[in-house]
């Protein structure tokens, strides 16, 4: 094995295959919003607590409480002060950012798959979809959970909620806790697993937590029978890295029946994935294409 990873990793066949065959589904995680600038988990929390004063707490209550390391925790206690004080928390303003027309979205938004994101940033608008009335495509409420959902190329499923509805934003220790329980999330899941090629992105080590949490709850893998792989995670690593990236490796093939796809982040961090995604975009060939688009990306597939 190399000692470096691929600036730009080779698509797997099984991605190919699932892209082709309409079987494809790609989970964004927080990784990818901070690409444009959305706040990491710690920042959003940071700036709900910054919502709540001087009426809720003041500038003293506030450093202690920014002082603890889980945002879940934060994000329940500012929920609670919220609650007693009657204080209306705006999530949307934080994300009401301007972004490039070119960014990572520009690309992701090329594949005509379906997706599954733990966001509750609206940045992901498949063109395949970008013309139909948005309640057509975007889900986000539990009812939204379906596996019919799924089946549906250019649907945006909210695994977590929406901004457009602070009801459905699954936020707090509890509400993780209340929506994993639940036997219909379960299922969606299982679901999932179970009849697509699933690719992550923007799951980074930061958010080792939440992915396993989702991996776990999508059905455990029969460790003991030849299983076809079709769970990829393109994650970033620094070249001096190597080694935990191969502890890693066997460790998600091991538990999870799931590939482990490297990039570094020696030269631009995280945002190597933008170059990595335009690349896929060009060379991946989705169902559903125009038969225009389709021999066009043939034929740069051929000369490329």
């Amino acid at each position: 094995m190399s000692s470096t990873f691929n600036p730009s990793p080779i698509i797997r066949k099984e991605i190919e295959d699932a892209a082709q065959s309409g079987e494809l589904a790609v989970f964004v995680g927080a990784g990818v919003s901070r690409l444009v600038n959305c706040p990491t988990w710690e920042g959003f929390a940071d700036k709900i607590l910054i919502q709540l004063v001087p009426l809720g707490i003041d500038y003293y209550e506030l450093s202690q409480i920014q002082a603890i390391p889980d945002p879940k925790k934060k994000l329940s206690i500012a929920r609670i002060v919220a609650q007693e004080k009657k204080i209306d928390l705006n999530y949307k303003a934080i994300f009401e950012i301007d972004v490039p027309a070119a960014n990572v979205y520009s690309h992701l938004n090329k594949f005509n798959c379906t997706f599954v994101t733990t966001n509750y940033d609206k940045f992901l608008v498949p063109q395949s979809r970008k013309t139909e009335p948005e309640g057509k495509w975007r889900f986000y409420k539990k009812a939204d959970l379906l596996r019919e959902k799924l089946d549906v190329n250019g649907n945006v499923i909210h695994l977590h909620g929406c901004i457009d509805d602070p009801k459905s934003m699954v936020i707090t220790t509890r509400d993780y806790l209340d929506h994993y329980s639940r036997p219909d999330v379960q299922e969606f899941l299982t679901y999932l697993f179970e009849s697509k090629t699933v690719l992550f992105l923007g799951y980074g080590l930061e958010e080792i937590e939440i992915l396993e949490y989702i991996l776990r709850r999508g059905g455990a893998a029969d460790r003991g029978a030849t299983t076809r792989i079709n769970r990829f995670i393109l994650q970033g690593f620094f070249n001096a890295e190597m080694a935990l990236f191969q502890k890693l490796e066997s460790y998600y093939r091991e538990t999870f029946v799931a590939d482990l796809i490297g990039f570094p982040k020696d030269y631009q961090s995280y945002s190597q994935q933008v170059e990595i995604l335009a690349t896929w975009a060009e060379k991946l060939i989705f169902k559903g294409m125009a038969l225009t688009d389709e021999a066009a990306a043939l034929e740069d597939e051929i000369n490329g």
